[in-house]
């Protein structure tokens, strides 16, 4: 077996391909960790920029709170009363304050929905990743054991497959016309002119005597 090239590369074929398939499968590990990591890192931004927006959503409210205040104590200085229009101004403000607030977190969630999305998608694209790995290594075993079968038969450590049909189809493909004695009377009965079968007459002699050949 040493000796015979075909199977020395039969084999160095499929341990070629056994090996790439293995690769394959740890590459499609690796791929997958690394997108697990990035998705780790994205969720962990998303709660970050959530966290952030309601942070400076309540500095909003503290900071209009004040301003309100001030508002009430410059009125209350001036000697105008806190009814009518005084009320209904600081009443905007103060509504002007909580929309601001709300704005600002309704963003802050918007972006971190935004960052669990590409979470979600790293790990799906992780999973990608993993399942070509796995589905190539196996992909790459199936060719390593088709060249081992090769190198089998190459070698004769496998002996060839006989055909169980062979001794029926034997005499046929060896003498057709012996097998089929009928075959035999058949050619004879026919000329082998061109011009019989085109014409339907067996000679140029019988066309034009008007002798029609018939079988």
């Amino acid at each position: 077996m040493s000796g015979n090239p075909l199977t020395m590369m039969l084999i160095s074929t499929a341990a070629q391909s056994v090996m790439s398939g293995i690769a394959a499968n740890k590459a499609g590990k690796a791929n997958q960790m690394i997108a697990n990591a990035n998705a780790a890192a994205q969720r962990q931004q998303a709660e970050v920029a959530r966290q952030n927006a309601e942070f400076n959503a309540q500095r909003q409210r503290e900071k209009g709170r004040r301003i309100i205040s001030q508002g009430r104590t410059s009125y209350a200085k001036g000697g105008v009363e806190i009814a009518g229009t005084p009320v209904e101004v600081l009443g905007e403000m103060a509504a002007d304050v909580e929309f601001d607030a709300l704005t600002t977190i309704y963003g802050g969630q918007i972006n971190s929905q935004t960052m669990v999305n590409q979470a979600r998608m790293s790990e799906y694209e992780g999973r990608i990743a993993r399942f070509r790995g796995k589905t190539q290594m196996q992909s790459s075993i199936i060719g390593g054991g088709v060249s081992l079968i090769g190198a089998g038969f190459s070698s004769g450590i496998i002996p060839p497959i006989s055909n169980p049909f062979a001794s029926a189809l034997a005499p046929r493909a060896t003498s057709p016309t012996s097998y089929y004695p009928s075959l035999a009377t058949g050619i004879s009965q026919y000329p082998p002119s061109m011009t019989t079968f085109a014409t339907g007459y067996a000679s140029p002699t019988a066309y034009s005597a008007g002798q029609q050949y018939i079988p």
